[in-house]
């Protein structure tokens, strides 16, 4: 750690002697230009909060209340003014005179905006008509006309964009296939700040992001993006980008309440809330601040898929009635058991009750006679789905001379909520703090920042109710079954007997009992690695990135060149309850260091009708080989109105922290990280496996009355191989245009193949002297050992494991978004997308998931008017998704298909700079699922008050 903080105080000092020489270039300059005026719209009203910025300088400034402003340029004429605002047409005003005092600009109102300028899929601004790659945006407007209760949810109604919602809080976003409730393959930025959790690798939602009056703009690029943002960005990247200070000054508060529950199956109608505020200030255009609160609660969505999971094919219906074996998806603590591997794991133990029992280990069943469930919980009954977020920001700048500036940010969250992994995890009192410094220009950036992760309390639902049963039912229940069949009881009577006394025992640990209370918060004490739920991370996550535009130096017309590089280093730290240690004896975790450097060059023709852009870079992980990333992209305008546009990219994941080093027991199986260290200490190509599946078939042969001949030849061994990057690469063509006026299409096909796919496969190990150890005299490759490991006659552990996929995995899909501008201001539009996996069956053969976990169709229709009545507005939006089939680790089933329908109505009080919203999500209250397991997602009614200095 000592010397991540030696790194990061050199690039403070890097930083510090940069500001020293830029202002003594500064003080030289004496030469200025004042200029002030006035922003109006067409028809004579000022225009509040108008952006006016020096073109290639970071000086600039914003319109009054009144519409005015004023502006000194240490620079002589001439120079450009660049004019904007979301709603309006930007403007390029040339200033020729050194004193402009009667300026006077009128913006003209723009209905569709299809004149957008896009950072992301450049690094550089450019139309986003005229964008290399498909990218989707939202705006200051779409983000405060949305119908959703958040910003965050009307992400969704973005073309090709799945959603995951593990609770109202706790969302994943996916673009182009294999999306995941933790999703690794798809990167969230804001203000240049990877959103993700260190310990998980993958963004929480929203839960501890932005604050919703601080945002600016969204950006989303769908696909392969690795080549400019380097690993992970392997299904898209998400970019958002908070107000700057100096453009959007003065007071904003937001106060939002609602309800939700209404119509519920396990929660009364209940409170949601949400605050809002925002306060920014600039001191003689120099200096600059903001701070930033937003505040959330509510009693969130209940999972509550109560089908069985218990192995067969057709999933049956809850309750469990009278069946021995039951497993329900969000029933916890009734996990499938196997009382013949409950007695290997006792013999194992040894001691006089290991002696007892190997006496008596004929009379116990292996197979499916020996299968067995303890009655579990609902999710209602013992967990907390109250959710909160309390998200709080800084942030100053100041600008050394009228090129540069310098700004430091500092953002903490806290939030409870619950999301899906292979548990249902409980994030309780889960907080991320992130600090920043930048120094920039319009020609380059220097950033470092660090992130700051520390799990709270948060425990693991299904650990907490399996290991409350082992209390209250599994121990009595295997003791009477031995009993009864030492006693003379057939099977059947020895699990009645069984039951009988287990039940009895268990209503003394119901959920609300006292038993169960303080057997629940031991749990929760004490951590996963101790034989508890406490599920403690406190990872942290250093980086430093820098980026330089040399256009200018090459001053060649139509040629931009850039380059950049970053450092990254991951300080894992979970003490041994998530990630294994790399000295069990220092108990000190791993820590991951990667740098990755790149350069742009892009060259238009034809009078900037023709672009040609090619990207490369260079990545490099630790524990992994070197990574090259190429892009190559062309766009083409004809008439002045169609854009198409065509591109070959590339992307890779890095391993995740969890892929490469996770050391985790989830009761069904250990989830064992595969870095090299790892296999060498589980002694996998030493003490052979056989995969999980195949097992369970030559156990099957056996219980069927086959032969043990039989069973040993359906045995599989799996390679265990050191995992690789995950690659992809897409073809991609789009059409983007105003066919008139007033309509806007966008449309694009793909084609995509990954290369080294990653995927978990399950295999056991026989474990006879524990799973360190190779055992003797027992040889796992001989006969004898895998008779052993078939009938049961030796402890086994089943694990969790990343391999790479054999040959390509491919994809496709195309989608199509049409926005039309209609008389007296409404606009209608829509999108569909279409996704399919063209590898499945391929996978499947190799024994992995699919878990391509995205429908093949997908809509969404919307229409809106800002003002169809003067100061009133409305905004409907319905998505509608196909059924589909979802598979990870925590279970697989069809998500079934669903339509849903998100409306507003708003009302501004200008005077009062103020806008009143009614409206709600899911409006209809047609209860629907995103994935498997996660909670039915009901309606939010909800009315908000927003007051903002600068509402036009």
């Amino acid at each position: 750690m000592s010397n991540m903080i030696q790194r990061v105080l050199t690039v403070c000092v890097v930083l510090i002697l940069c500001l020293g020489t830029i202002n003594g270039q500064a003080e030289n300059v004496e030469d200025e230009t004042v200029i002030s005026g006035l922003v109006t719209d067409v028809e004579g009203e000022p225009l509040a909060g108008v952006n006016i910025r020096v073109e290639g300088k970071v000086i600039g400034t914003a319109t009054n209340p009144d519409g005015t402003f004023s502006l000194t340029v240490r620079q002589d004429p001439p120079l450009t003014l660049i004019v904007s605002i979301v709603g309006f047409q930007s403007k390029r005003v040339d200033i020729t005179e050194s004193v402009v005092d009667d300026l006077e600009i009128v913006l003209e109102e723009e209905t569709i905006s299809g004149g957008d300028v896009v950072i992301s899929a450049s690094r550089v601004e450019e139309s986003i008509l005229k964008s290399p790659v498909s990218i989707e945006k939202m705006d200051v407007l779409d983000i405060q006309t949305a119908a959703s209760p958040s910003f965050y949810d009307a992400i969704s109604n973005l073309q090709g964009v799945d959603f995951s919602s593990q609770s109202m809080t706790f969302k994943s976003i996916n673009t182009r296939g294999f999306g995941a409730n933790g999703n690794t393959r798809f990167v969230q930025l804001i203000d240049g700040i990877d959103n993700q959790a260190p310990g998980l690798n993958f963004a929480v939602g929203n839960i501890v992001g932005i604050s919703e009056l601080d945002l600016e703009s969204v950006e989303l690029i769908p696909g392969a993006a690795s080549a400019l943002y380097g690993p992970n960005a392997l299904n898209g990247i998400l970019l958002m980008n908070s107000k700057s200070p100096f453009e959007y000054q003065g007071l904003s508060f937001s106060v939002k309440q609602g309800v939700n529950h209404l119509d519920s199956e396990v929660e009364d109608a209940s409170l949601y809330q949400s605050y809002d505020f925002r306060y920014a200030n600039v001191y003689d255009n120099k200096l600059a601040f903001k701070v930033t609160a937003s505040y959330l609660k509510a009693q969130d969505f209940v999972a509550q898929d109560y089908r069985d999971q218990s192995g067969i094919v057709e999933r049956g219906d809850y309750p469990r009635n009278d069946r021995r074996v039951f497993n329900g998806v969000n029933i916890y603590g009734d996990d499938v058991l196997n009382l013949g591997s409950i007695a290997d794991g006792v013999i194992a133990g040894g001691g006089a009750q290991g002696a007892q029992i190997a006496a008596i280990r004929t009379l116990i069943p292996d197979g499916p006679d020996g299968n067995f469930s303890a009655p579990g919980f609902r999710e209602s009954e013992f967990v907390d789905n109250t959710t909160e977020s309390l998200k709080l920001g800084t942030a100053l700048h100041y600008r050394i001379n009228d090129s540069y500036e310098i700004l430091g940010q500092y953002n903490i969250g806290f939030g409870s909520t619950v999301y899906t992994a292979n548990d249902r995890f409980v994030l309780d009192d889960f907080n991320i703090w992130t600090a920043k410094l930048e120094l920039r220009n319009p020609n380059f950036f220097l950033r470092g920042y660090t992130t700051q992760e520390d799990a709270g309390d948060t425990y693991a639902a299904n650990t907490v109710a399996t290991r409350v049963n082992q209390i209250a039912y599994i121990t009595p229940y295997f003791q009477t079954f031995a009993g009864a069949r030492t006693q003379g009881a057939t099977i059947d009577q020895a699990h009645a007997q069984a039951d009988a006394v287990a039940s009895a025992n268990q209503q003394n640990f119901l959920p609300g009992t006292p038993g169960f209370n303080q057997a629940v918060d031991s749990l929760r004490a004490l951590s996963i690695a101790g034989g508890g739920a406490l599920f403690l991370d406190k990872s942290d996550l250093y980086h430093v990135e820098g980026m330089y535009n040399f256009s200018e130096q090459l001053n060649v017309e139509g040629l931009s060149v850039l380059a950049g590089g970053n450092y990254r280093m991951y300080d894992l730290n979970s003490e041994g309850t998530l990630f294994a240690y790399k000295d069990p004896a220092a108990q000190e975790e791993f820590n991951i260091n990667e740098f990755g450097a790149y350069v742009q060059a892009n060259k238009s023709f034809l009078d900037d009708n023709l672009n040609l852009q090619a990207s490369l870079r260079y990545d490099k992980n630790e524990y992994f080989e070197g990574q090259f990333s190429p892009r190559i992209s062309t766009t083409v305008t004809l008439a002045d109105r169609h854009n198409f546009r065509a591109s070959y990219q590339t992307g890779f994941r890095v391993p995740t922290t969890q892929d490469q080093f996770i050391n985790l027991d989830v009761v069904s199986r250990l989830l064992i990280g595969s870095n090299q260290a790892l296999v060498d200490r589980y002694r996998f190509n030493s003490n052979t496996v056989y995969s999980a599946q195949s097992v369970r078939e030559a156990q099957g042969i056996v219980n069927s009355g086959g032969s043990l001949a039989d069973a040993r030849a359906a045995l599989e061994v799996p390679e265990i191989e050191a995992i690789e990057t995950e690659k992809i690469s897409t073809f991609e063509v789009g059409y983007k245009a105003f066919l008139t006026d007033n309509m806007l299409v966008d449309a694009y096909y793909y084609y995509s193949y990954y290369t080294d796919f990653i995927a978990e496969i399950q295999f056991i190990q026989g474990v006879p002297n524990g799973m360190t150890n190779d055992p003797a005299p027992f040889d796992p490759d001989s006969e004898a050992g895998q008779d052993a490991i078939i009938n049961g006659g030796v402890a086994t552990q089943e694990y969790g494991f990343d391999v790479n996929a054999d040959g390509n995995v491919e994809s496709h899909g195309w989608g199509l978004n049409m926005e039309y501008s209609l008389p007296k201001g409404f606009t209608a539009g829509g999108n569909v997308s279409y996704n399919k996996l063209l590898s499945q069956e391929d996978l499947i053969n190799q024994g992995f998931r699919a878990s391509y976990n995205t429908p093949e169709w997908k809509y969404n229709v919307k229409l809106e008017n800002r003002g169809f009545v003067e100061n009133a507005g409305f905004n409907f939006t319905y998505r509608w998704q196909d059924a589909f089939f979802w598979e990870s680790s925590f279970g697989a089933g069809v998500v079934p298909a669903f339509g849903t329908l998100d409306a507003q109505l708003n009302y501004k009080f200008s005077d009062l700079n103020t806008i009143v919203k009614i409206g709600g999500s899911n409006v209809l209250n047609e209860r629907y699922t995103t994935s498997f397991g996660n909670p039915k997602m009901g309606a939010i009614y909800y009315i908000s008050l927003t007051f903002d200095q600068f509402l036009n």
